[in-house]
């Protein structure tokens, strides 16, 4: 796939192409102005991810809209985990329709582990959707992802590790109904490390936020008491 091509490169196209996966924000009142009177003036608000209002069209049940804007989205930030978790629900909602969009569905959760979603919802829908085709090697793949000591769950999200371990010890039993094969992979060893990597990376960001917060806090208490 081009776009791996274009990730696993050299470190300066690396680093050049992922900041692509900086979000497109909007304005939080576009997301809820069927909600805001017509004649109300606005002052201030916050803005949010636009990949949100995916989320909302799932909500509404127009799972073929939030697809055909998720896909729009994808085309500025193709390395955004939130547009791709919204494309995994909304082509999971619509999997009955064409088998085709069970497949999809995968591959967006595959795509928003990849870049960094670790709360659990995508690893647990993965594993699940992969058992279900009876990928099993696959998804005992991603329980082992999941279960490496580099590897570790959102504090926001709902992930266990020990939920993985059970599941991958029931997966073992059922290996010999599998429709893949031990060599079937569903992250080569430079994704791995790759998504490893988005953690770490995600954990220095809070981090830093977190001393930054402190800092203000600190000096704040400073000039109170000045």
């Amino acid at each position: 796939m081009k776009i791996f091509k274009k990730i696993f490169g050299s470190s300066s196209e690396k680093s050049k192409d992922f900041s692509e996966k900086k979000e497109v924000m909007i304005n939080i009142s576009s997301v809820n102005k069927d909600k805001i009177p017509s004649n109300a003036e606005i002052i201030y608000e916050s803005q949010i991810p636009e990949y949100c209002s995916i989320g909302n069209l799932i909500f509404e049940k127009k799972f073929h809209e939030a697809i055909e804007l998720g896909k729009k989205l994808l085309e500025k930030t193709p390395y955004s985990d939130g547009v791709h978790v919204n494309l995994m629900d909304a082509y999971f909602k619509v999997r009955n329709e064409n088998p085709i969009f069970y497949d999809k569905s995968v591959e967006h959760a595959r795509l928003a582990m990849l870049y960094g979603h670790n709360t659990g919802y995508v690893q647990e829908r993965l594993a699940i959707n992969l058992e279900k085709l009876g990928k099993i090697n696959q998804a005992i793949q991603v329980c082992n992802i999941v279960l490496l000591d580099q590897f570790h769950f959102s504090a926001h999200g709902c992930g266990n590790k020990e939920e993985f371990t059970k599941r991958k010890e029931k997966l073992i039993k059922k290996l010999s109904k599998a429709t893949d094969n031990e060599g079937s992979v569903l992250f080569t060893d430079e994704e791995i490390s790759f998504l490893i990597e988005q953690i770490r990376k995600e954990d220095e960001r809070i981090k830093k936020e977190k001393n930054e917060h402190e800092k203000r806090m600190k000096q704040f208490e400073k000039e109170l008491n000045f």
